[in-house]
C-alpha cells in the first residue's frame, strides 16, 4: 500500500470523462478504496503546469488519459525523478494494456494495492518521444478521418472507418519504403507501417490483447509492414487486428534494431504518434533510449488479481 494518497491528473477532454461524465469518474475512484491525496480535472491546455506541481509533491502519481495523453505527460515528466502511474481514459490505452490494466477499476483497484517503480524505455522518430508506437501511411490516415468525423452520425463512425481503412490499404499498397535498420538496407512496398517501442507478442489464442508488447524493457525497436494487396487480404488483415493473431498473417513481415531510419517519395509524412497524428520531415529516423520514462507498475498480485 501507498505511504501516502495519490495525486491523480486526468485530461477533462478524455472519450471516458466526455462519456461517463466527471461525478461517476469521482464516484468510482471513492469506491475503488484508493488513497486520493489530490484529484484534479483539467483541460488539456492546463495539464502541464498541474503536472509540474504534482512533479514537486511526494505523493505518488496516476495520470489518467489516453495514449497521446500519457505520452506528452511522459515527454513533460523525463528528467524531473517522478515517476508516474497510467489510468486508462482513452480509445486504445495501449499502455496500461501492456500493465494489464484493461478497465479504469481494473487500474484504480490495482495501484490501491501496492505498486514498484520501473524504468521502461521510450522510442523516438525525430526527436518525438512515443512510448507505444508510431506509424504511417493508412493508420494515420484513419485517425485523421475519425477526428474529423466523430461528432457526425457516431453511430455510423465504426462501419464508415472501417470501409475508409479497407479502402486506403487499397489505396496505399503501392507505396514505396526505403528502410535502414542497423545499417542494412531495405525496399519494399506497404500501405501500413507501424514501428512498436520492443516487439509485440504473439498471442495464443483470439481473445487475448492482440497489442500488447513482449517486454516494456527489451531495448529494442519493431517494425511492421503491412503488404497486403487484395481487398480480400485487406479484410483478412483488419479482422485479424480487432480480433488477434494479426503477427501471423501472411501478409504482415517484422523486423528488429536499435535505430532505423525510413524514407518515402514525400518531402512530410503523416505520423501517428501514439495516437495523436503529426506531420514529420523525411527520412523519419527511429532510436530507442532504453530504462529512459520512470513509471508507477501495479505489483504482480494486485494486477493479476482485477
Amino acid at each position: 500500500m501507498a505511504d501516502t494518497g495519490f495525486n491523480i491528473l486526468i485530461n477533462n477532454r478524455s472519450g471516458t470523462v466526455l462519456n461517463m461524465g466527471q461525478p461517476a469518474i469521482e464516484s468510482a475512484i471513492e469506491a475503488s478504496g484508493i488513497a486520493v491525496a489530490e484529484l484534479c480535472f483539467c483541460e488539456p491546455d492546463d495539464m502541464a503546469q498541474t503536472l509540474m506541481r504534482f512533479a514537486k509533491s511526494d505523493a505518488p502519481l496516476l495520470i489518467g488519459g489516453g495514449d497521446g495523453t500519457i505520452r506528452e505527460m511522459a515527454a513533460a515528466l523525463v528528467g524531473k525523478k517522478k515517476a508516474f502511474g497510467v489510468l486508462p481514459f482513452g480509445t486504445m490505452n495501449l499502455m496500461a494494456k501492456d500493465l494489464n490494466l484493461n478497465s479504469l477499476q481494473a487500474a484504480l483497484t490495482a495501484y490501491a494495492e501496492g505498486h514498484d517503480i520501473q524504468d521502461v524505455d521510450a522510442g523516438f522518430v525525430n526527436g518525438e518521444l512515443f512510448l507505444c508506437c508510431a506509424s504511417i501511411g493508412t493508420m494515420p490516415q484513419a485517425s485523421v478521418f475519425r477526428e474529423e468525423n466523430r461528432t457526425r452520425y457516431n453511430f455510423l463512425l465504426i462501419p464508415r472507418l472501417f470501409l475508409f481503412v479497407v479502402d486506403h490499404l487499397d489505396k496505399n499498397k503501392r507505396q514505396r519504403i526505403r528502410l535502414q535498420i542497423d545499417g542494412a538496407r531495405l525496399k519494399f512496398r506497404a500501405a501500413a507501417v507501424v514501428i512498436s517501442n520492443n516487439r509485440f507478442a504473439e498471442t495464443t489464442s483470439w481473445t487475448e490483447s492482440n497489442f500488447k508488447r513482449e517486454s516494456l524493457q527489451g531495448g529494442e525497436l519493431a517494425i511492421y509492414a503491412s503488404t497486403t494487396k487484395s481487398r480480400w487480404s485487406h479484410l483478412r488483415l483488419l479482422l485479424r487486428l480487432m480480433v488477434g493473431n494479426w503477427l501471423k498473417d501472411p501478409d504482415m513481415s517484422e523486423q528488429v534494431g536499435k535505430r532505423m531510419s525510413l524514407n518515402t517519395h514525400r518531402k512530410k509524412e503523416l505520423v501517428s504518434i501514439d495516437g495523436e497524428v503529426a506531420e514529420l520531415m523525411t527520412p523519419l529516423v527511429f532510436t530507442i533510449k532504453p530504462h529512459h520514462i520512470q513509471m508507477l507498475v501495479p505489483q504482480p498480485k494486485a494486477a493479476e488479481a482485477v
